[in-house]
């Protein structure tokens, strides 16, 4: 990590201890793991594996239902669930492998069109590769995996209208149902940008809604719009932890406001 990026990351930091902190269980983003991108997204395997084995012996780790009946209780806080976005390769290849050892729930978001393109031999988009339903299934069999959905395209729900976000979600979900025979209960935002034009689509078809980064709440939020903390390359294994104790809410504010985001 750069200098500039420590310091920057540091005083966010340092922000989070004049804002109170989320309460409830920690819902984390993942999306890569050590594919060598340099994306923020993209987590290095080390990094991974040590935040792993952090979380086994100072967290608790529970699947999204659990996580979303106790949201209330005393010591939630201490409860975290591990999401991952899209439907990357190196899930199956490098994630998955530490999950099933640590016997670890996770909750998977598919964008349904990346896995059956690789599906046909073309899971490649620059750098990027995909699953394929045989993987996914595979992962299911295991009993960790619960299956959502991410939409089929991958489209941002704010700029499209209900006849096309109706039709995203349905493709989604059909190929889901027919490759894996799991009716998803679950869904995550592209992006994790909230649509009021879509919730009430997303609230018809789906138990849980998930969005981007967490904001300040004293009250347990709505199942259509919880918030999930994004684990980043740059937060390593330092700021591991002041992501799950405060969330480096000052810093996924100015993200948000730099990327011009004023829902929920």
């Amino acid at each position: 990590m750069s200098f500039v990026r420590s310091a920057v990351k540091t005083a966010f930091a340092a922000a989070d201890l004049f804002i109170p902190s989320p309460t409830g269980p920690r819902l984390l983003i993942y999306h890569q793991v050590g594919t060598g991108s340099n994306l923020q997204m993209d987590v290095k395997v080390g990094d991974f594996e040590w935040q792993l084995d952090w979380l086994a012996a100072n967290r608790e780790v529970v699947d999204l239902e659990t996580a979303v009946e106790q949201w209330a209780e005393a010591g939630s806080d201490r409860l975290v669930v591990l999401t991952f976005d899209d439907g990357y390769l190196d899930l199956y290849s490098t994630a998955y492998p530490m999950l099933l050892a640590r016997d670890m729930p996770f909750t998977l978001y598919l964008a349904t069109e990346m896995i059956e393109s690789a599906n046909m031999g073309a899971g490649v988009n620059g750098a990027h590769q995909y699953l394929t339903w045989e993987m996914v299934n595979e992962m299911k069999g295991s009993g960790l995996v619960e299956i959502g959905a991410h939409t089929h395209t991958h489209r941002d729900l704010r700029n499209i209208d209900e006849k096309e976000i109706r039709s995203e979600l349905a493709t989604s979900d059909d190929l889901i149902a027919a490759r894996t025979g799991v009716n998803p209960r679950h869904f995550a935002y592209p992006w994790g940008y909230w649509s009021p034009r879509a919730d009430t689509v997303v609230m018809e078809r789906y138990v849980t809604a998930v969005l981007g980064a967490a904001v300040r709440s004293d009250r347990a939020p709505l199942p259509h719009r919880l918030h999930r903390f994004p684990v980043q390359l740059s937060d390593g294994k330092r700021f591991f932890e002041k992501r799950l104790e405060g969330g480096l809410m000052a810093e996924e504010l100015v993200r948000r406001r730099l990327r011009g985001y004023r829902g929920p």
